[in-house]
Formats: C-alpha cells, structure tokens, sequence
C-alpha cells in the first residue's frame, strides 16, 4: 500500500483558509468603514431601504436648501419693512398742518427731508439678494424701480414727476387762477351771480354742497348736478341779507379730498377775507359776493387746491396695479379737458416689475352709476386703456320662463372705448331671470358674470326683485338692488382676475406644501409713501426763504400750500390704513405668516431626517464591537488553522519511519 499527503485534506484546508482570509478582509474593512458593504451589490435585502431612505434625504436637503434662502430674503424684507414702517412715523411728524417751525425752518427743510425718504425708500425697493430683485413679483433680473433722478425730473426727454405735476397744477388752476371755476353777474340781471364750472372736465374744483343761514338769498340748484354744475345765486332788493349770514359752498378736489368755503354777510367793508358787504341794493351787493367769492376761491386753490393738485399728479404717474400712468392731454394743461394714457417714449414709466392688468381697488376700470331710477350703467373708466382694466365684450338677459315673458330687463352692451353696459328694468323681472355678461382681461381672458333674479334676501350673484316702499317704487327698488349687486360681483371678479402678489414668488419647503412670499413695489403700502415722499419733495416754498418778516401774511399761500400737503401726507401714511390690504403692517404680518410655515417645515424635515438617518443606519452601518469580537473569533480559527495546516504539512512516511 502507498502511503502519501493525498491522505490528507490539504485542499479543502486551503479552501477554507481562503474563505476565512477573504471573511477577515471584510470585516476589516467593516470595521474601518463603518458600512456593512462597500458596493450596492454586497447590501442584499437592504438596498431597497438604502436607496428609498437616500432617496429622502436628498429630497429633505433640497427642501431645507429652499428653506435656508428664503428665511434669507425674508430676513431682508423684515429689515426693510421695519425701517419703512418708522419712516412713515418720521414722514408723519416732519409735517404737522400748522407747525411752521421757527422762521418757518420746518417749510425750508421739508424739501429736502422728503427728497432724502423718497431716494432711501426708491434704494431699499431697488436692492437685491444674490443678484435676485425682491421688489418686482417674478421678474427678477431687472430694477424694479427707475432711478430717484429720473423719476422727479425725467431722462432723454421723457417726462419724470416734476413735469406731470406741472401740468397738472395748470389744469386744475386753470387760466384765471381760480380753480376752473367762472363767477359771472350778466347786464341783463345785476342782482344774480352765476357760479359754474368752466367745461365737462376732470380738472379743478368741483361743486358739491351748498347751504346758507338765513335763507334771504335764492338758490337756484337745478344745475348743481350737471356737468358741468352751476349755481345761481339771487339778491332781493326788498330782502337783502342780514349781517352775520351767511353761504356755504363745498368742492371736491382733484384728489377725492373735499374742502369748503364761507362767505358772511357784513354791514362794513372790514377788508376780511371772506366776508362781503351788504349794499344799498341787489346789484350792489351781488358785485359786493362776487368780489369777496373770487377772493375766497383764489385762496382756496392756491393753498388746497394746489395740495391736492400734486398729489392727484402722483396718483396719475405713480400708477397703481391695473391702472396706467396718464397725464394732462393737449397742448396748453391751462385749457385742458381730459387726460390721456403715457406712452414709455415720452414719460418715465416709473415700475417694471410684474404687476397684475386689473385691480378690485377700482372694479377693474369700470364704474357702476344708475340714472333715471330704471337703469344702472356700468362703463369703463376714461382714458381708455387696453392694457389695463376688464372690458365688457358680451351681454344679454335670459328669462326663467319659456316661451320668455316680457319682464326681462333690456341689456345694452357697447364695444367702446370705454365698453359699457346698460340694464334697464321697465318691468320688475321674475324669479330666475338672469342678466349675464363677459368681462374680458387685457390678457384675453374671459370671466363671465351672472346675476339672477330672486325674491327675498340675496345672496352672491343675486339681486333681490323690489317692492313699493317709502323709498320708492318696487322698479327703483330693483335698480338699487341690481346697482349693488353688479358692484359687488365686479368686486369679486376683479379680485379674483388681480390675484395676490404674494403667490408672485413661492418655494417648495416640503412635499405638499410652498411658501409664498412675492413682493411687489406698486402694492399699495410701499405705492402710499412713493407718492407722498414724491409729492413733498417737489413743493419748494421760496417765498418762506427770503421773507423778512416770517409772519408776514404774504406767507399765507405759502403755509396754505404745506398744510394741504401735510393734512394728505398724514392722511396717506395714517395708522387707521394700517388693516388695509397691501399696507406695511399687513404685509408684514402675512411674511411673518410666512415665516412661521418655514419654521414648522423646518422642524418637521429634522424630525424626518433623524429617523431616516436612524434607519439608513440600520441598513447600511455595522455595530463595531460586534465587528471587532467577530474579527478576534476569526483571527483565532484563522491561526488554529494555520498551525493544524503547517503540522499536517510536514506529516511523511519517511519522516515518521
């Protein structure tokens, strides 16, 4: 018999000393690694776990880069808010009506300081975050606003505020200098003055209200609500007024804002203001209340008037969203009877950023009136612009009967410019009677409103069919239902159409969830200080500088003039505003909304990310120390097999004989 190593098994020794060698490589490298397996391969049934917990986390990461800037750029817009939310208390306190400062310094610095509020604010709305504008809704690669410079003077002979309110100012001041008004006495009736506006016309002071104490002088009304309006007033020979009575008129002025005058009768010229003398007869005293109502008008509108002349010219170029920028028509603003739309090539289109075409601030460019008791108008507004505003494309009336009865209101539409609509009820309509139309965006898009017939109370799209009450008929009670019902639905339409400029910009911050925290700089609380800041800067009181005498009664325009602008800055940058949509406040409190949501996604993604992170753990980490007492079992198996393998090695025949 032979008698050799093949007696012994060395190859399957070997075998498993290479399993072993190859398991100690592993665990070293486990053990240095951390990581059950170097490669996708080696994970077996953990790599679906692997890859859907990654998968997570780099879903978390993106989300927590989103949340990371945007808490940077609403960082930024609480600093700015909080400046301007003081800049407006400071704007509010530099010009107070009656305080003049001593030798009237607060009428010399007033200019300047406003100057200064309006570049800060123009740079604060201007700045950017890592090359991203903030103030401009979604576009974001350009200035949102131009320059200080050339918004108040202008560039490349494109007119800047300080031409608009010029021409402004002469339309409303007109070529007598008394407010577009006429106060005339004919031959023919020496006894009559005949107060007027001089044309149909935006510009100037309109007539509003009228009374008097005393009642000795006729008023003829008839015209007060014409345009344009007059009135006549009438002295009697026989009943000529009493001294300490006296005529009230009011106005509306160019801004919205209302003022009014008084004229007392007085036995003796004293020379006051406002007062006129009561002569020997009707026409004496006739010429006596012309004189002292021009006098009175003059003043009125070199004071007032020119107040709420500039800040009217700041509505007009500092445009709001849905409204275009429009200045004085024709060539001589003296004379001037409309307004007409600026075109970029010849006025500073002052903001370039997104903005949306129609505004519920004014029902989409239209406006709603009623006339003769039957019938409502809804028009658009004039000048015309096609770039801004609804307009009405589409009308007709649908009855709930069928064949349809006769009590359907009758539905005019006109394509314009402006569009309009006229519904007129000759007949009260029956329930379910509908009257539709459509109101097209300037973008072409179609709302189609509906408003229907009911009895009882109304809800939204309803108008409530009238009855015969004290306060009229049951047709002019359907009228002023329908009138308030179209208005509303206008209202609701052109919000829906005007949307909400913090939906401008939004970020992902988590799988169903985004922030939303656009900004535009033509909302109406940055637009508000815009035009006040503008419109005190460009009023300049040169008289006040070189006066010798600072009391001097010729400083009366002058004072007139920076009261009118105080009264409307501080009513402009009032706190009472402060609940009004698009304010500082307000859009303070919806970032700080905002901010809140960042905060609780922010809090959830940590939550998550610690569990995936414990999960992917289980999944791909090793325990060491099980690692390291797994290595020291193998290393002694490892050496017992290395020594029984050396030993059986040097087993012969030879040897052992």
């Amino acid at each position: 018999m032979i008698v050799n190593k093949s007696m012994f098994p060395l190859q399957a020794g070997f075998g498993v000393i290479s399993k072993m060698n190859s398991q100690f490589a592993l665990l070293q490298t486990q053990l240095g690694t951390g990581n059950k397996a170097q490669t996708l391969a080696q994970m077996g049934k953990d790599l679906p776990v692997s890859l859907s917990a990654r998968s997570r986390l780099t879903q978390i990461e993106g989300y927590m880069g989103n949340v990371e800037q945007v808490n940077l750029r609403l960082s930024f817009y609480n600093n700015a808010l909080t400046r301007m939310d003081k800049m407006e208390g400071e704007a509010r306190n530099s010009a107070v009506q009656g305080q003049y400062g001593s030798n009237n310094i607060n009428m010399a610095t007033l200019p300047g300081l406003s100057k200064a509020r309006f570049d800060e604010l123009v740079t604060m709305l201007n700045a950017d975050v890592n090359g991203r504008y903030l103030y401009g809704g979604n576009k974001t690669d350009t200035l949102p606003l131009k320059p200080t410079e050339e918004l108040l003077n202008g560039v490349g002979g494109r007119a800047g505020y300080a031409t608009v309110v010029t021409e402004r100012r002469a339309a409303d001041l007109g070529q007598s200098g008394y407010g577009r008004l006429t106060a005339d006495i004919d031959v023919l009736t020496p006894g009559t003055v005949t107060f007027a506006e001089d044309g149909a016309h935006p510009f100037g002071m309109k007539l509003s209200t009228v009374s008097q104490v005393g009642g000795r002088v006729t008023i003829d009304t008839s015209a007060q609500n014409a345009d344009p309006a007059a009135l006549a007033f009438t002295f009697d020979d026989a009943n000529l007024p009493r001294a300490g009575e006296s005529i009230t008129l009011g106005f509306t002025l160019p801004d919205g804002s209302e003022t009014q005058i008084t004229l007392r009768a007085s036995e003796e010229d004293t020379g006051t203001k406002g007062e006129f003398t009561i002569g020997e007869d009707a026409a004496t005293t006739a010429a006596n209340f012309q004189t002292a109502l021009l006098e009175k008008i003059q003043i009125a509108a070199e004071g007032e008037l020119m107040g709420a002349s500039t800040f009217a010219a700041a509505e007009n170029f500092f445009n709001a969203a849905g409204e275009p920028v429009v200045r004085v028509a024709g060539s001589d603003p003296y004379t001037a009877t409309s307004l007409r739309v600026a075109t970029p090539s010849d006025t500073v289109q002052w903001y370039n950023g997104e903005t949306a075409a129609v505004s519920a601030s004014n029902l989409g460019r239209l406006g709603v009136s009623s006339g003769g008791g039957d019938s409502v108008t809804v028009k658009g507004l004039e000048p015309s612009s096609f770039a801004h505003g609804f307009r009405i494309t589409a009308a007709s009336a649908q009855s709930s009967q069928f064949p349809p009865t006769a009590t359907l209101p009758t539905v005019t539409q006109t394509a314009g410019p402006p569009s309009s609509l006229s519904v007129q009820f000759s007949q009260l309509p029956t329930a379910g009677d509908q009257v539709t139309f459509t109101l097209t965006e300037p973008s072409g898009k179609e709302r189609e409103v509906t408003l229907e017939a009911v009895t009882g109370r109304a809800g939204p799209g309803q108008f409530t069919i009238g009855t015969v009450t004290a306060a009229g008929d049951a047709i002019a009670n359907t009228t002023a239902n329908f009138e308030q019902a179209i208005t509303r639905s206008l209202s609701t339409t052109a919000a829906l159409a005007e949307g909400n400029p913090r939906q401008a910009v939004s970020a992902a911050v988590e799988d169903n969830g985004r922030v939303n925290y656009g900004m535009q700089a033509n909302e109406i609380g940055y637009l508000r200080m815009i035009r006040s800041f503008a419109a005190l800067s460009i009023e300049t009181y040169p008289e006040a500088a070189g006066a010798e005498d600072p009391n001097s009664i010729d400083l009366n325009p002058a004072r007139a003039r920076f009261d009118a602008l105080a009264s409307r800055q501080a009513s402009q940058l009032s706190e009472a505003r402060n609940s009004e949509r698009g304010s500082i406040e307000m859009v303070t409190m919806e970032l700080g909304v905002a901010q809140s949501n960042l905060l609780a996604a922010t809090q959830r993604h940590t939550n998550y990310k610690a569990q995936l992170e414990n999960l992917l753990g289980e999944a791909e980490a090793v325990n060491k120390e099980d690692v390291a007492m797994q290595l020291l079992a193998l290393q002694t198996r490892l050496q017992a097999s290395y020594q029984a393998t050396a030993m059986i090695s040097q087993l012969s025949l030879v040897n052992f004989l």
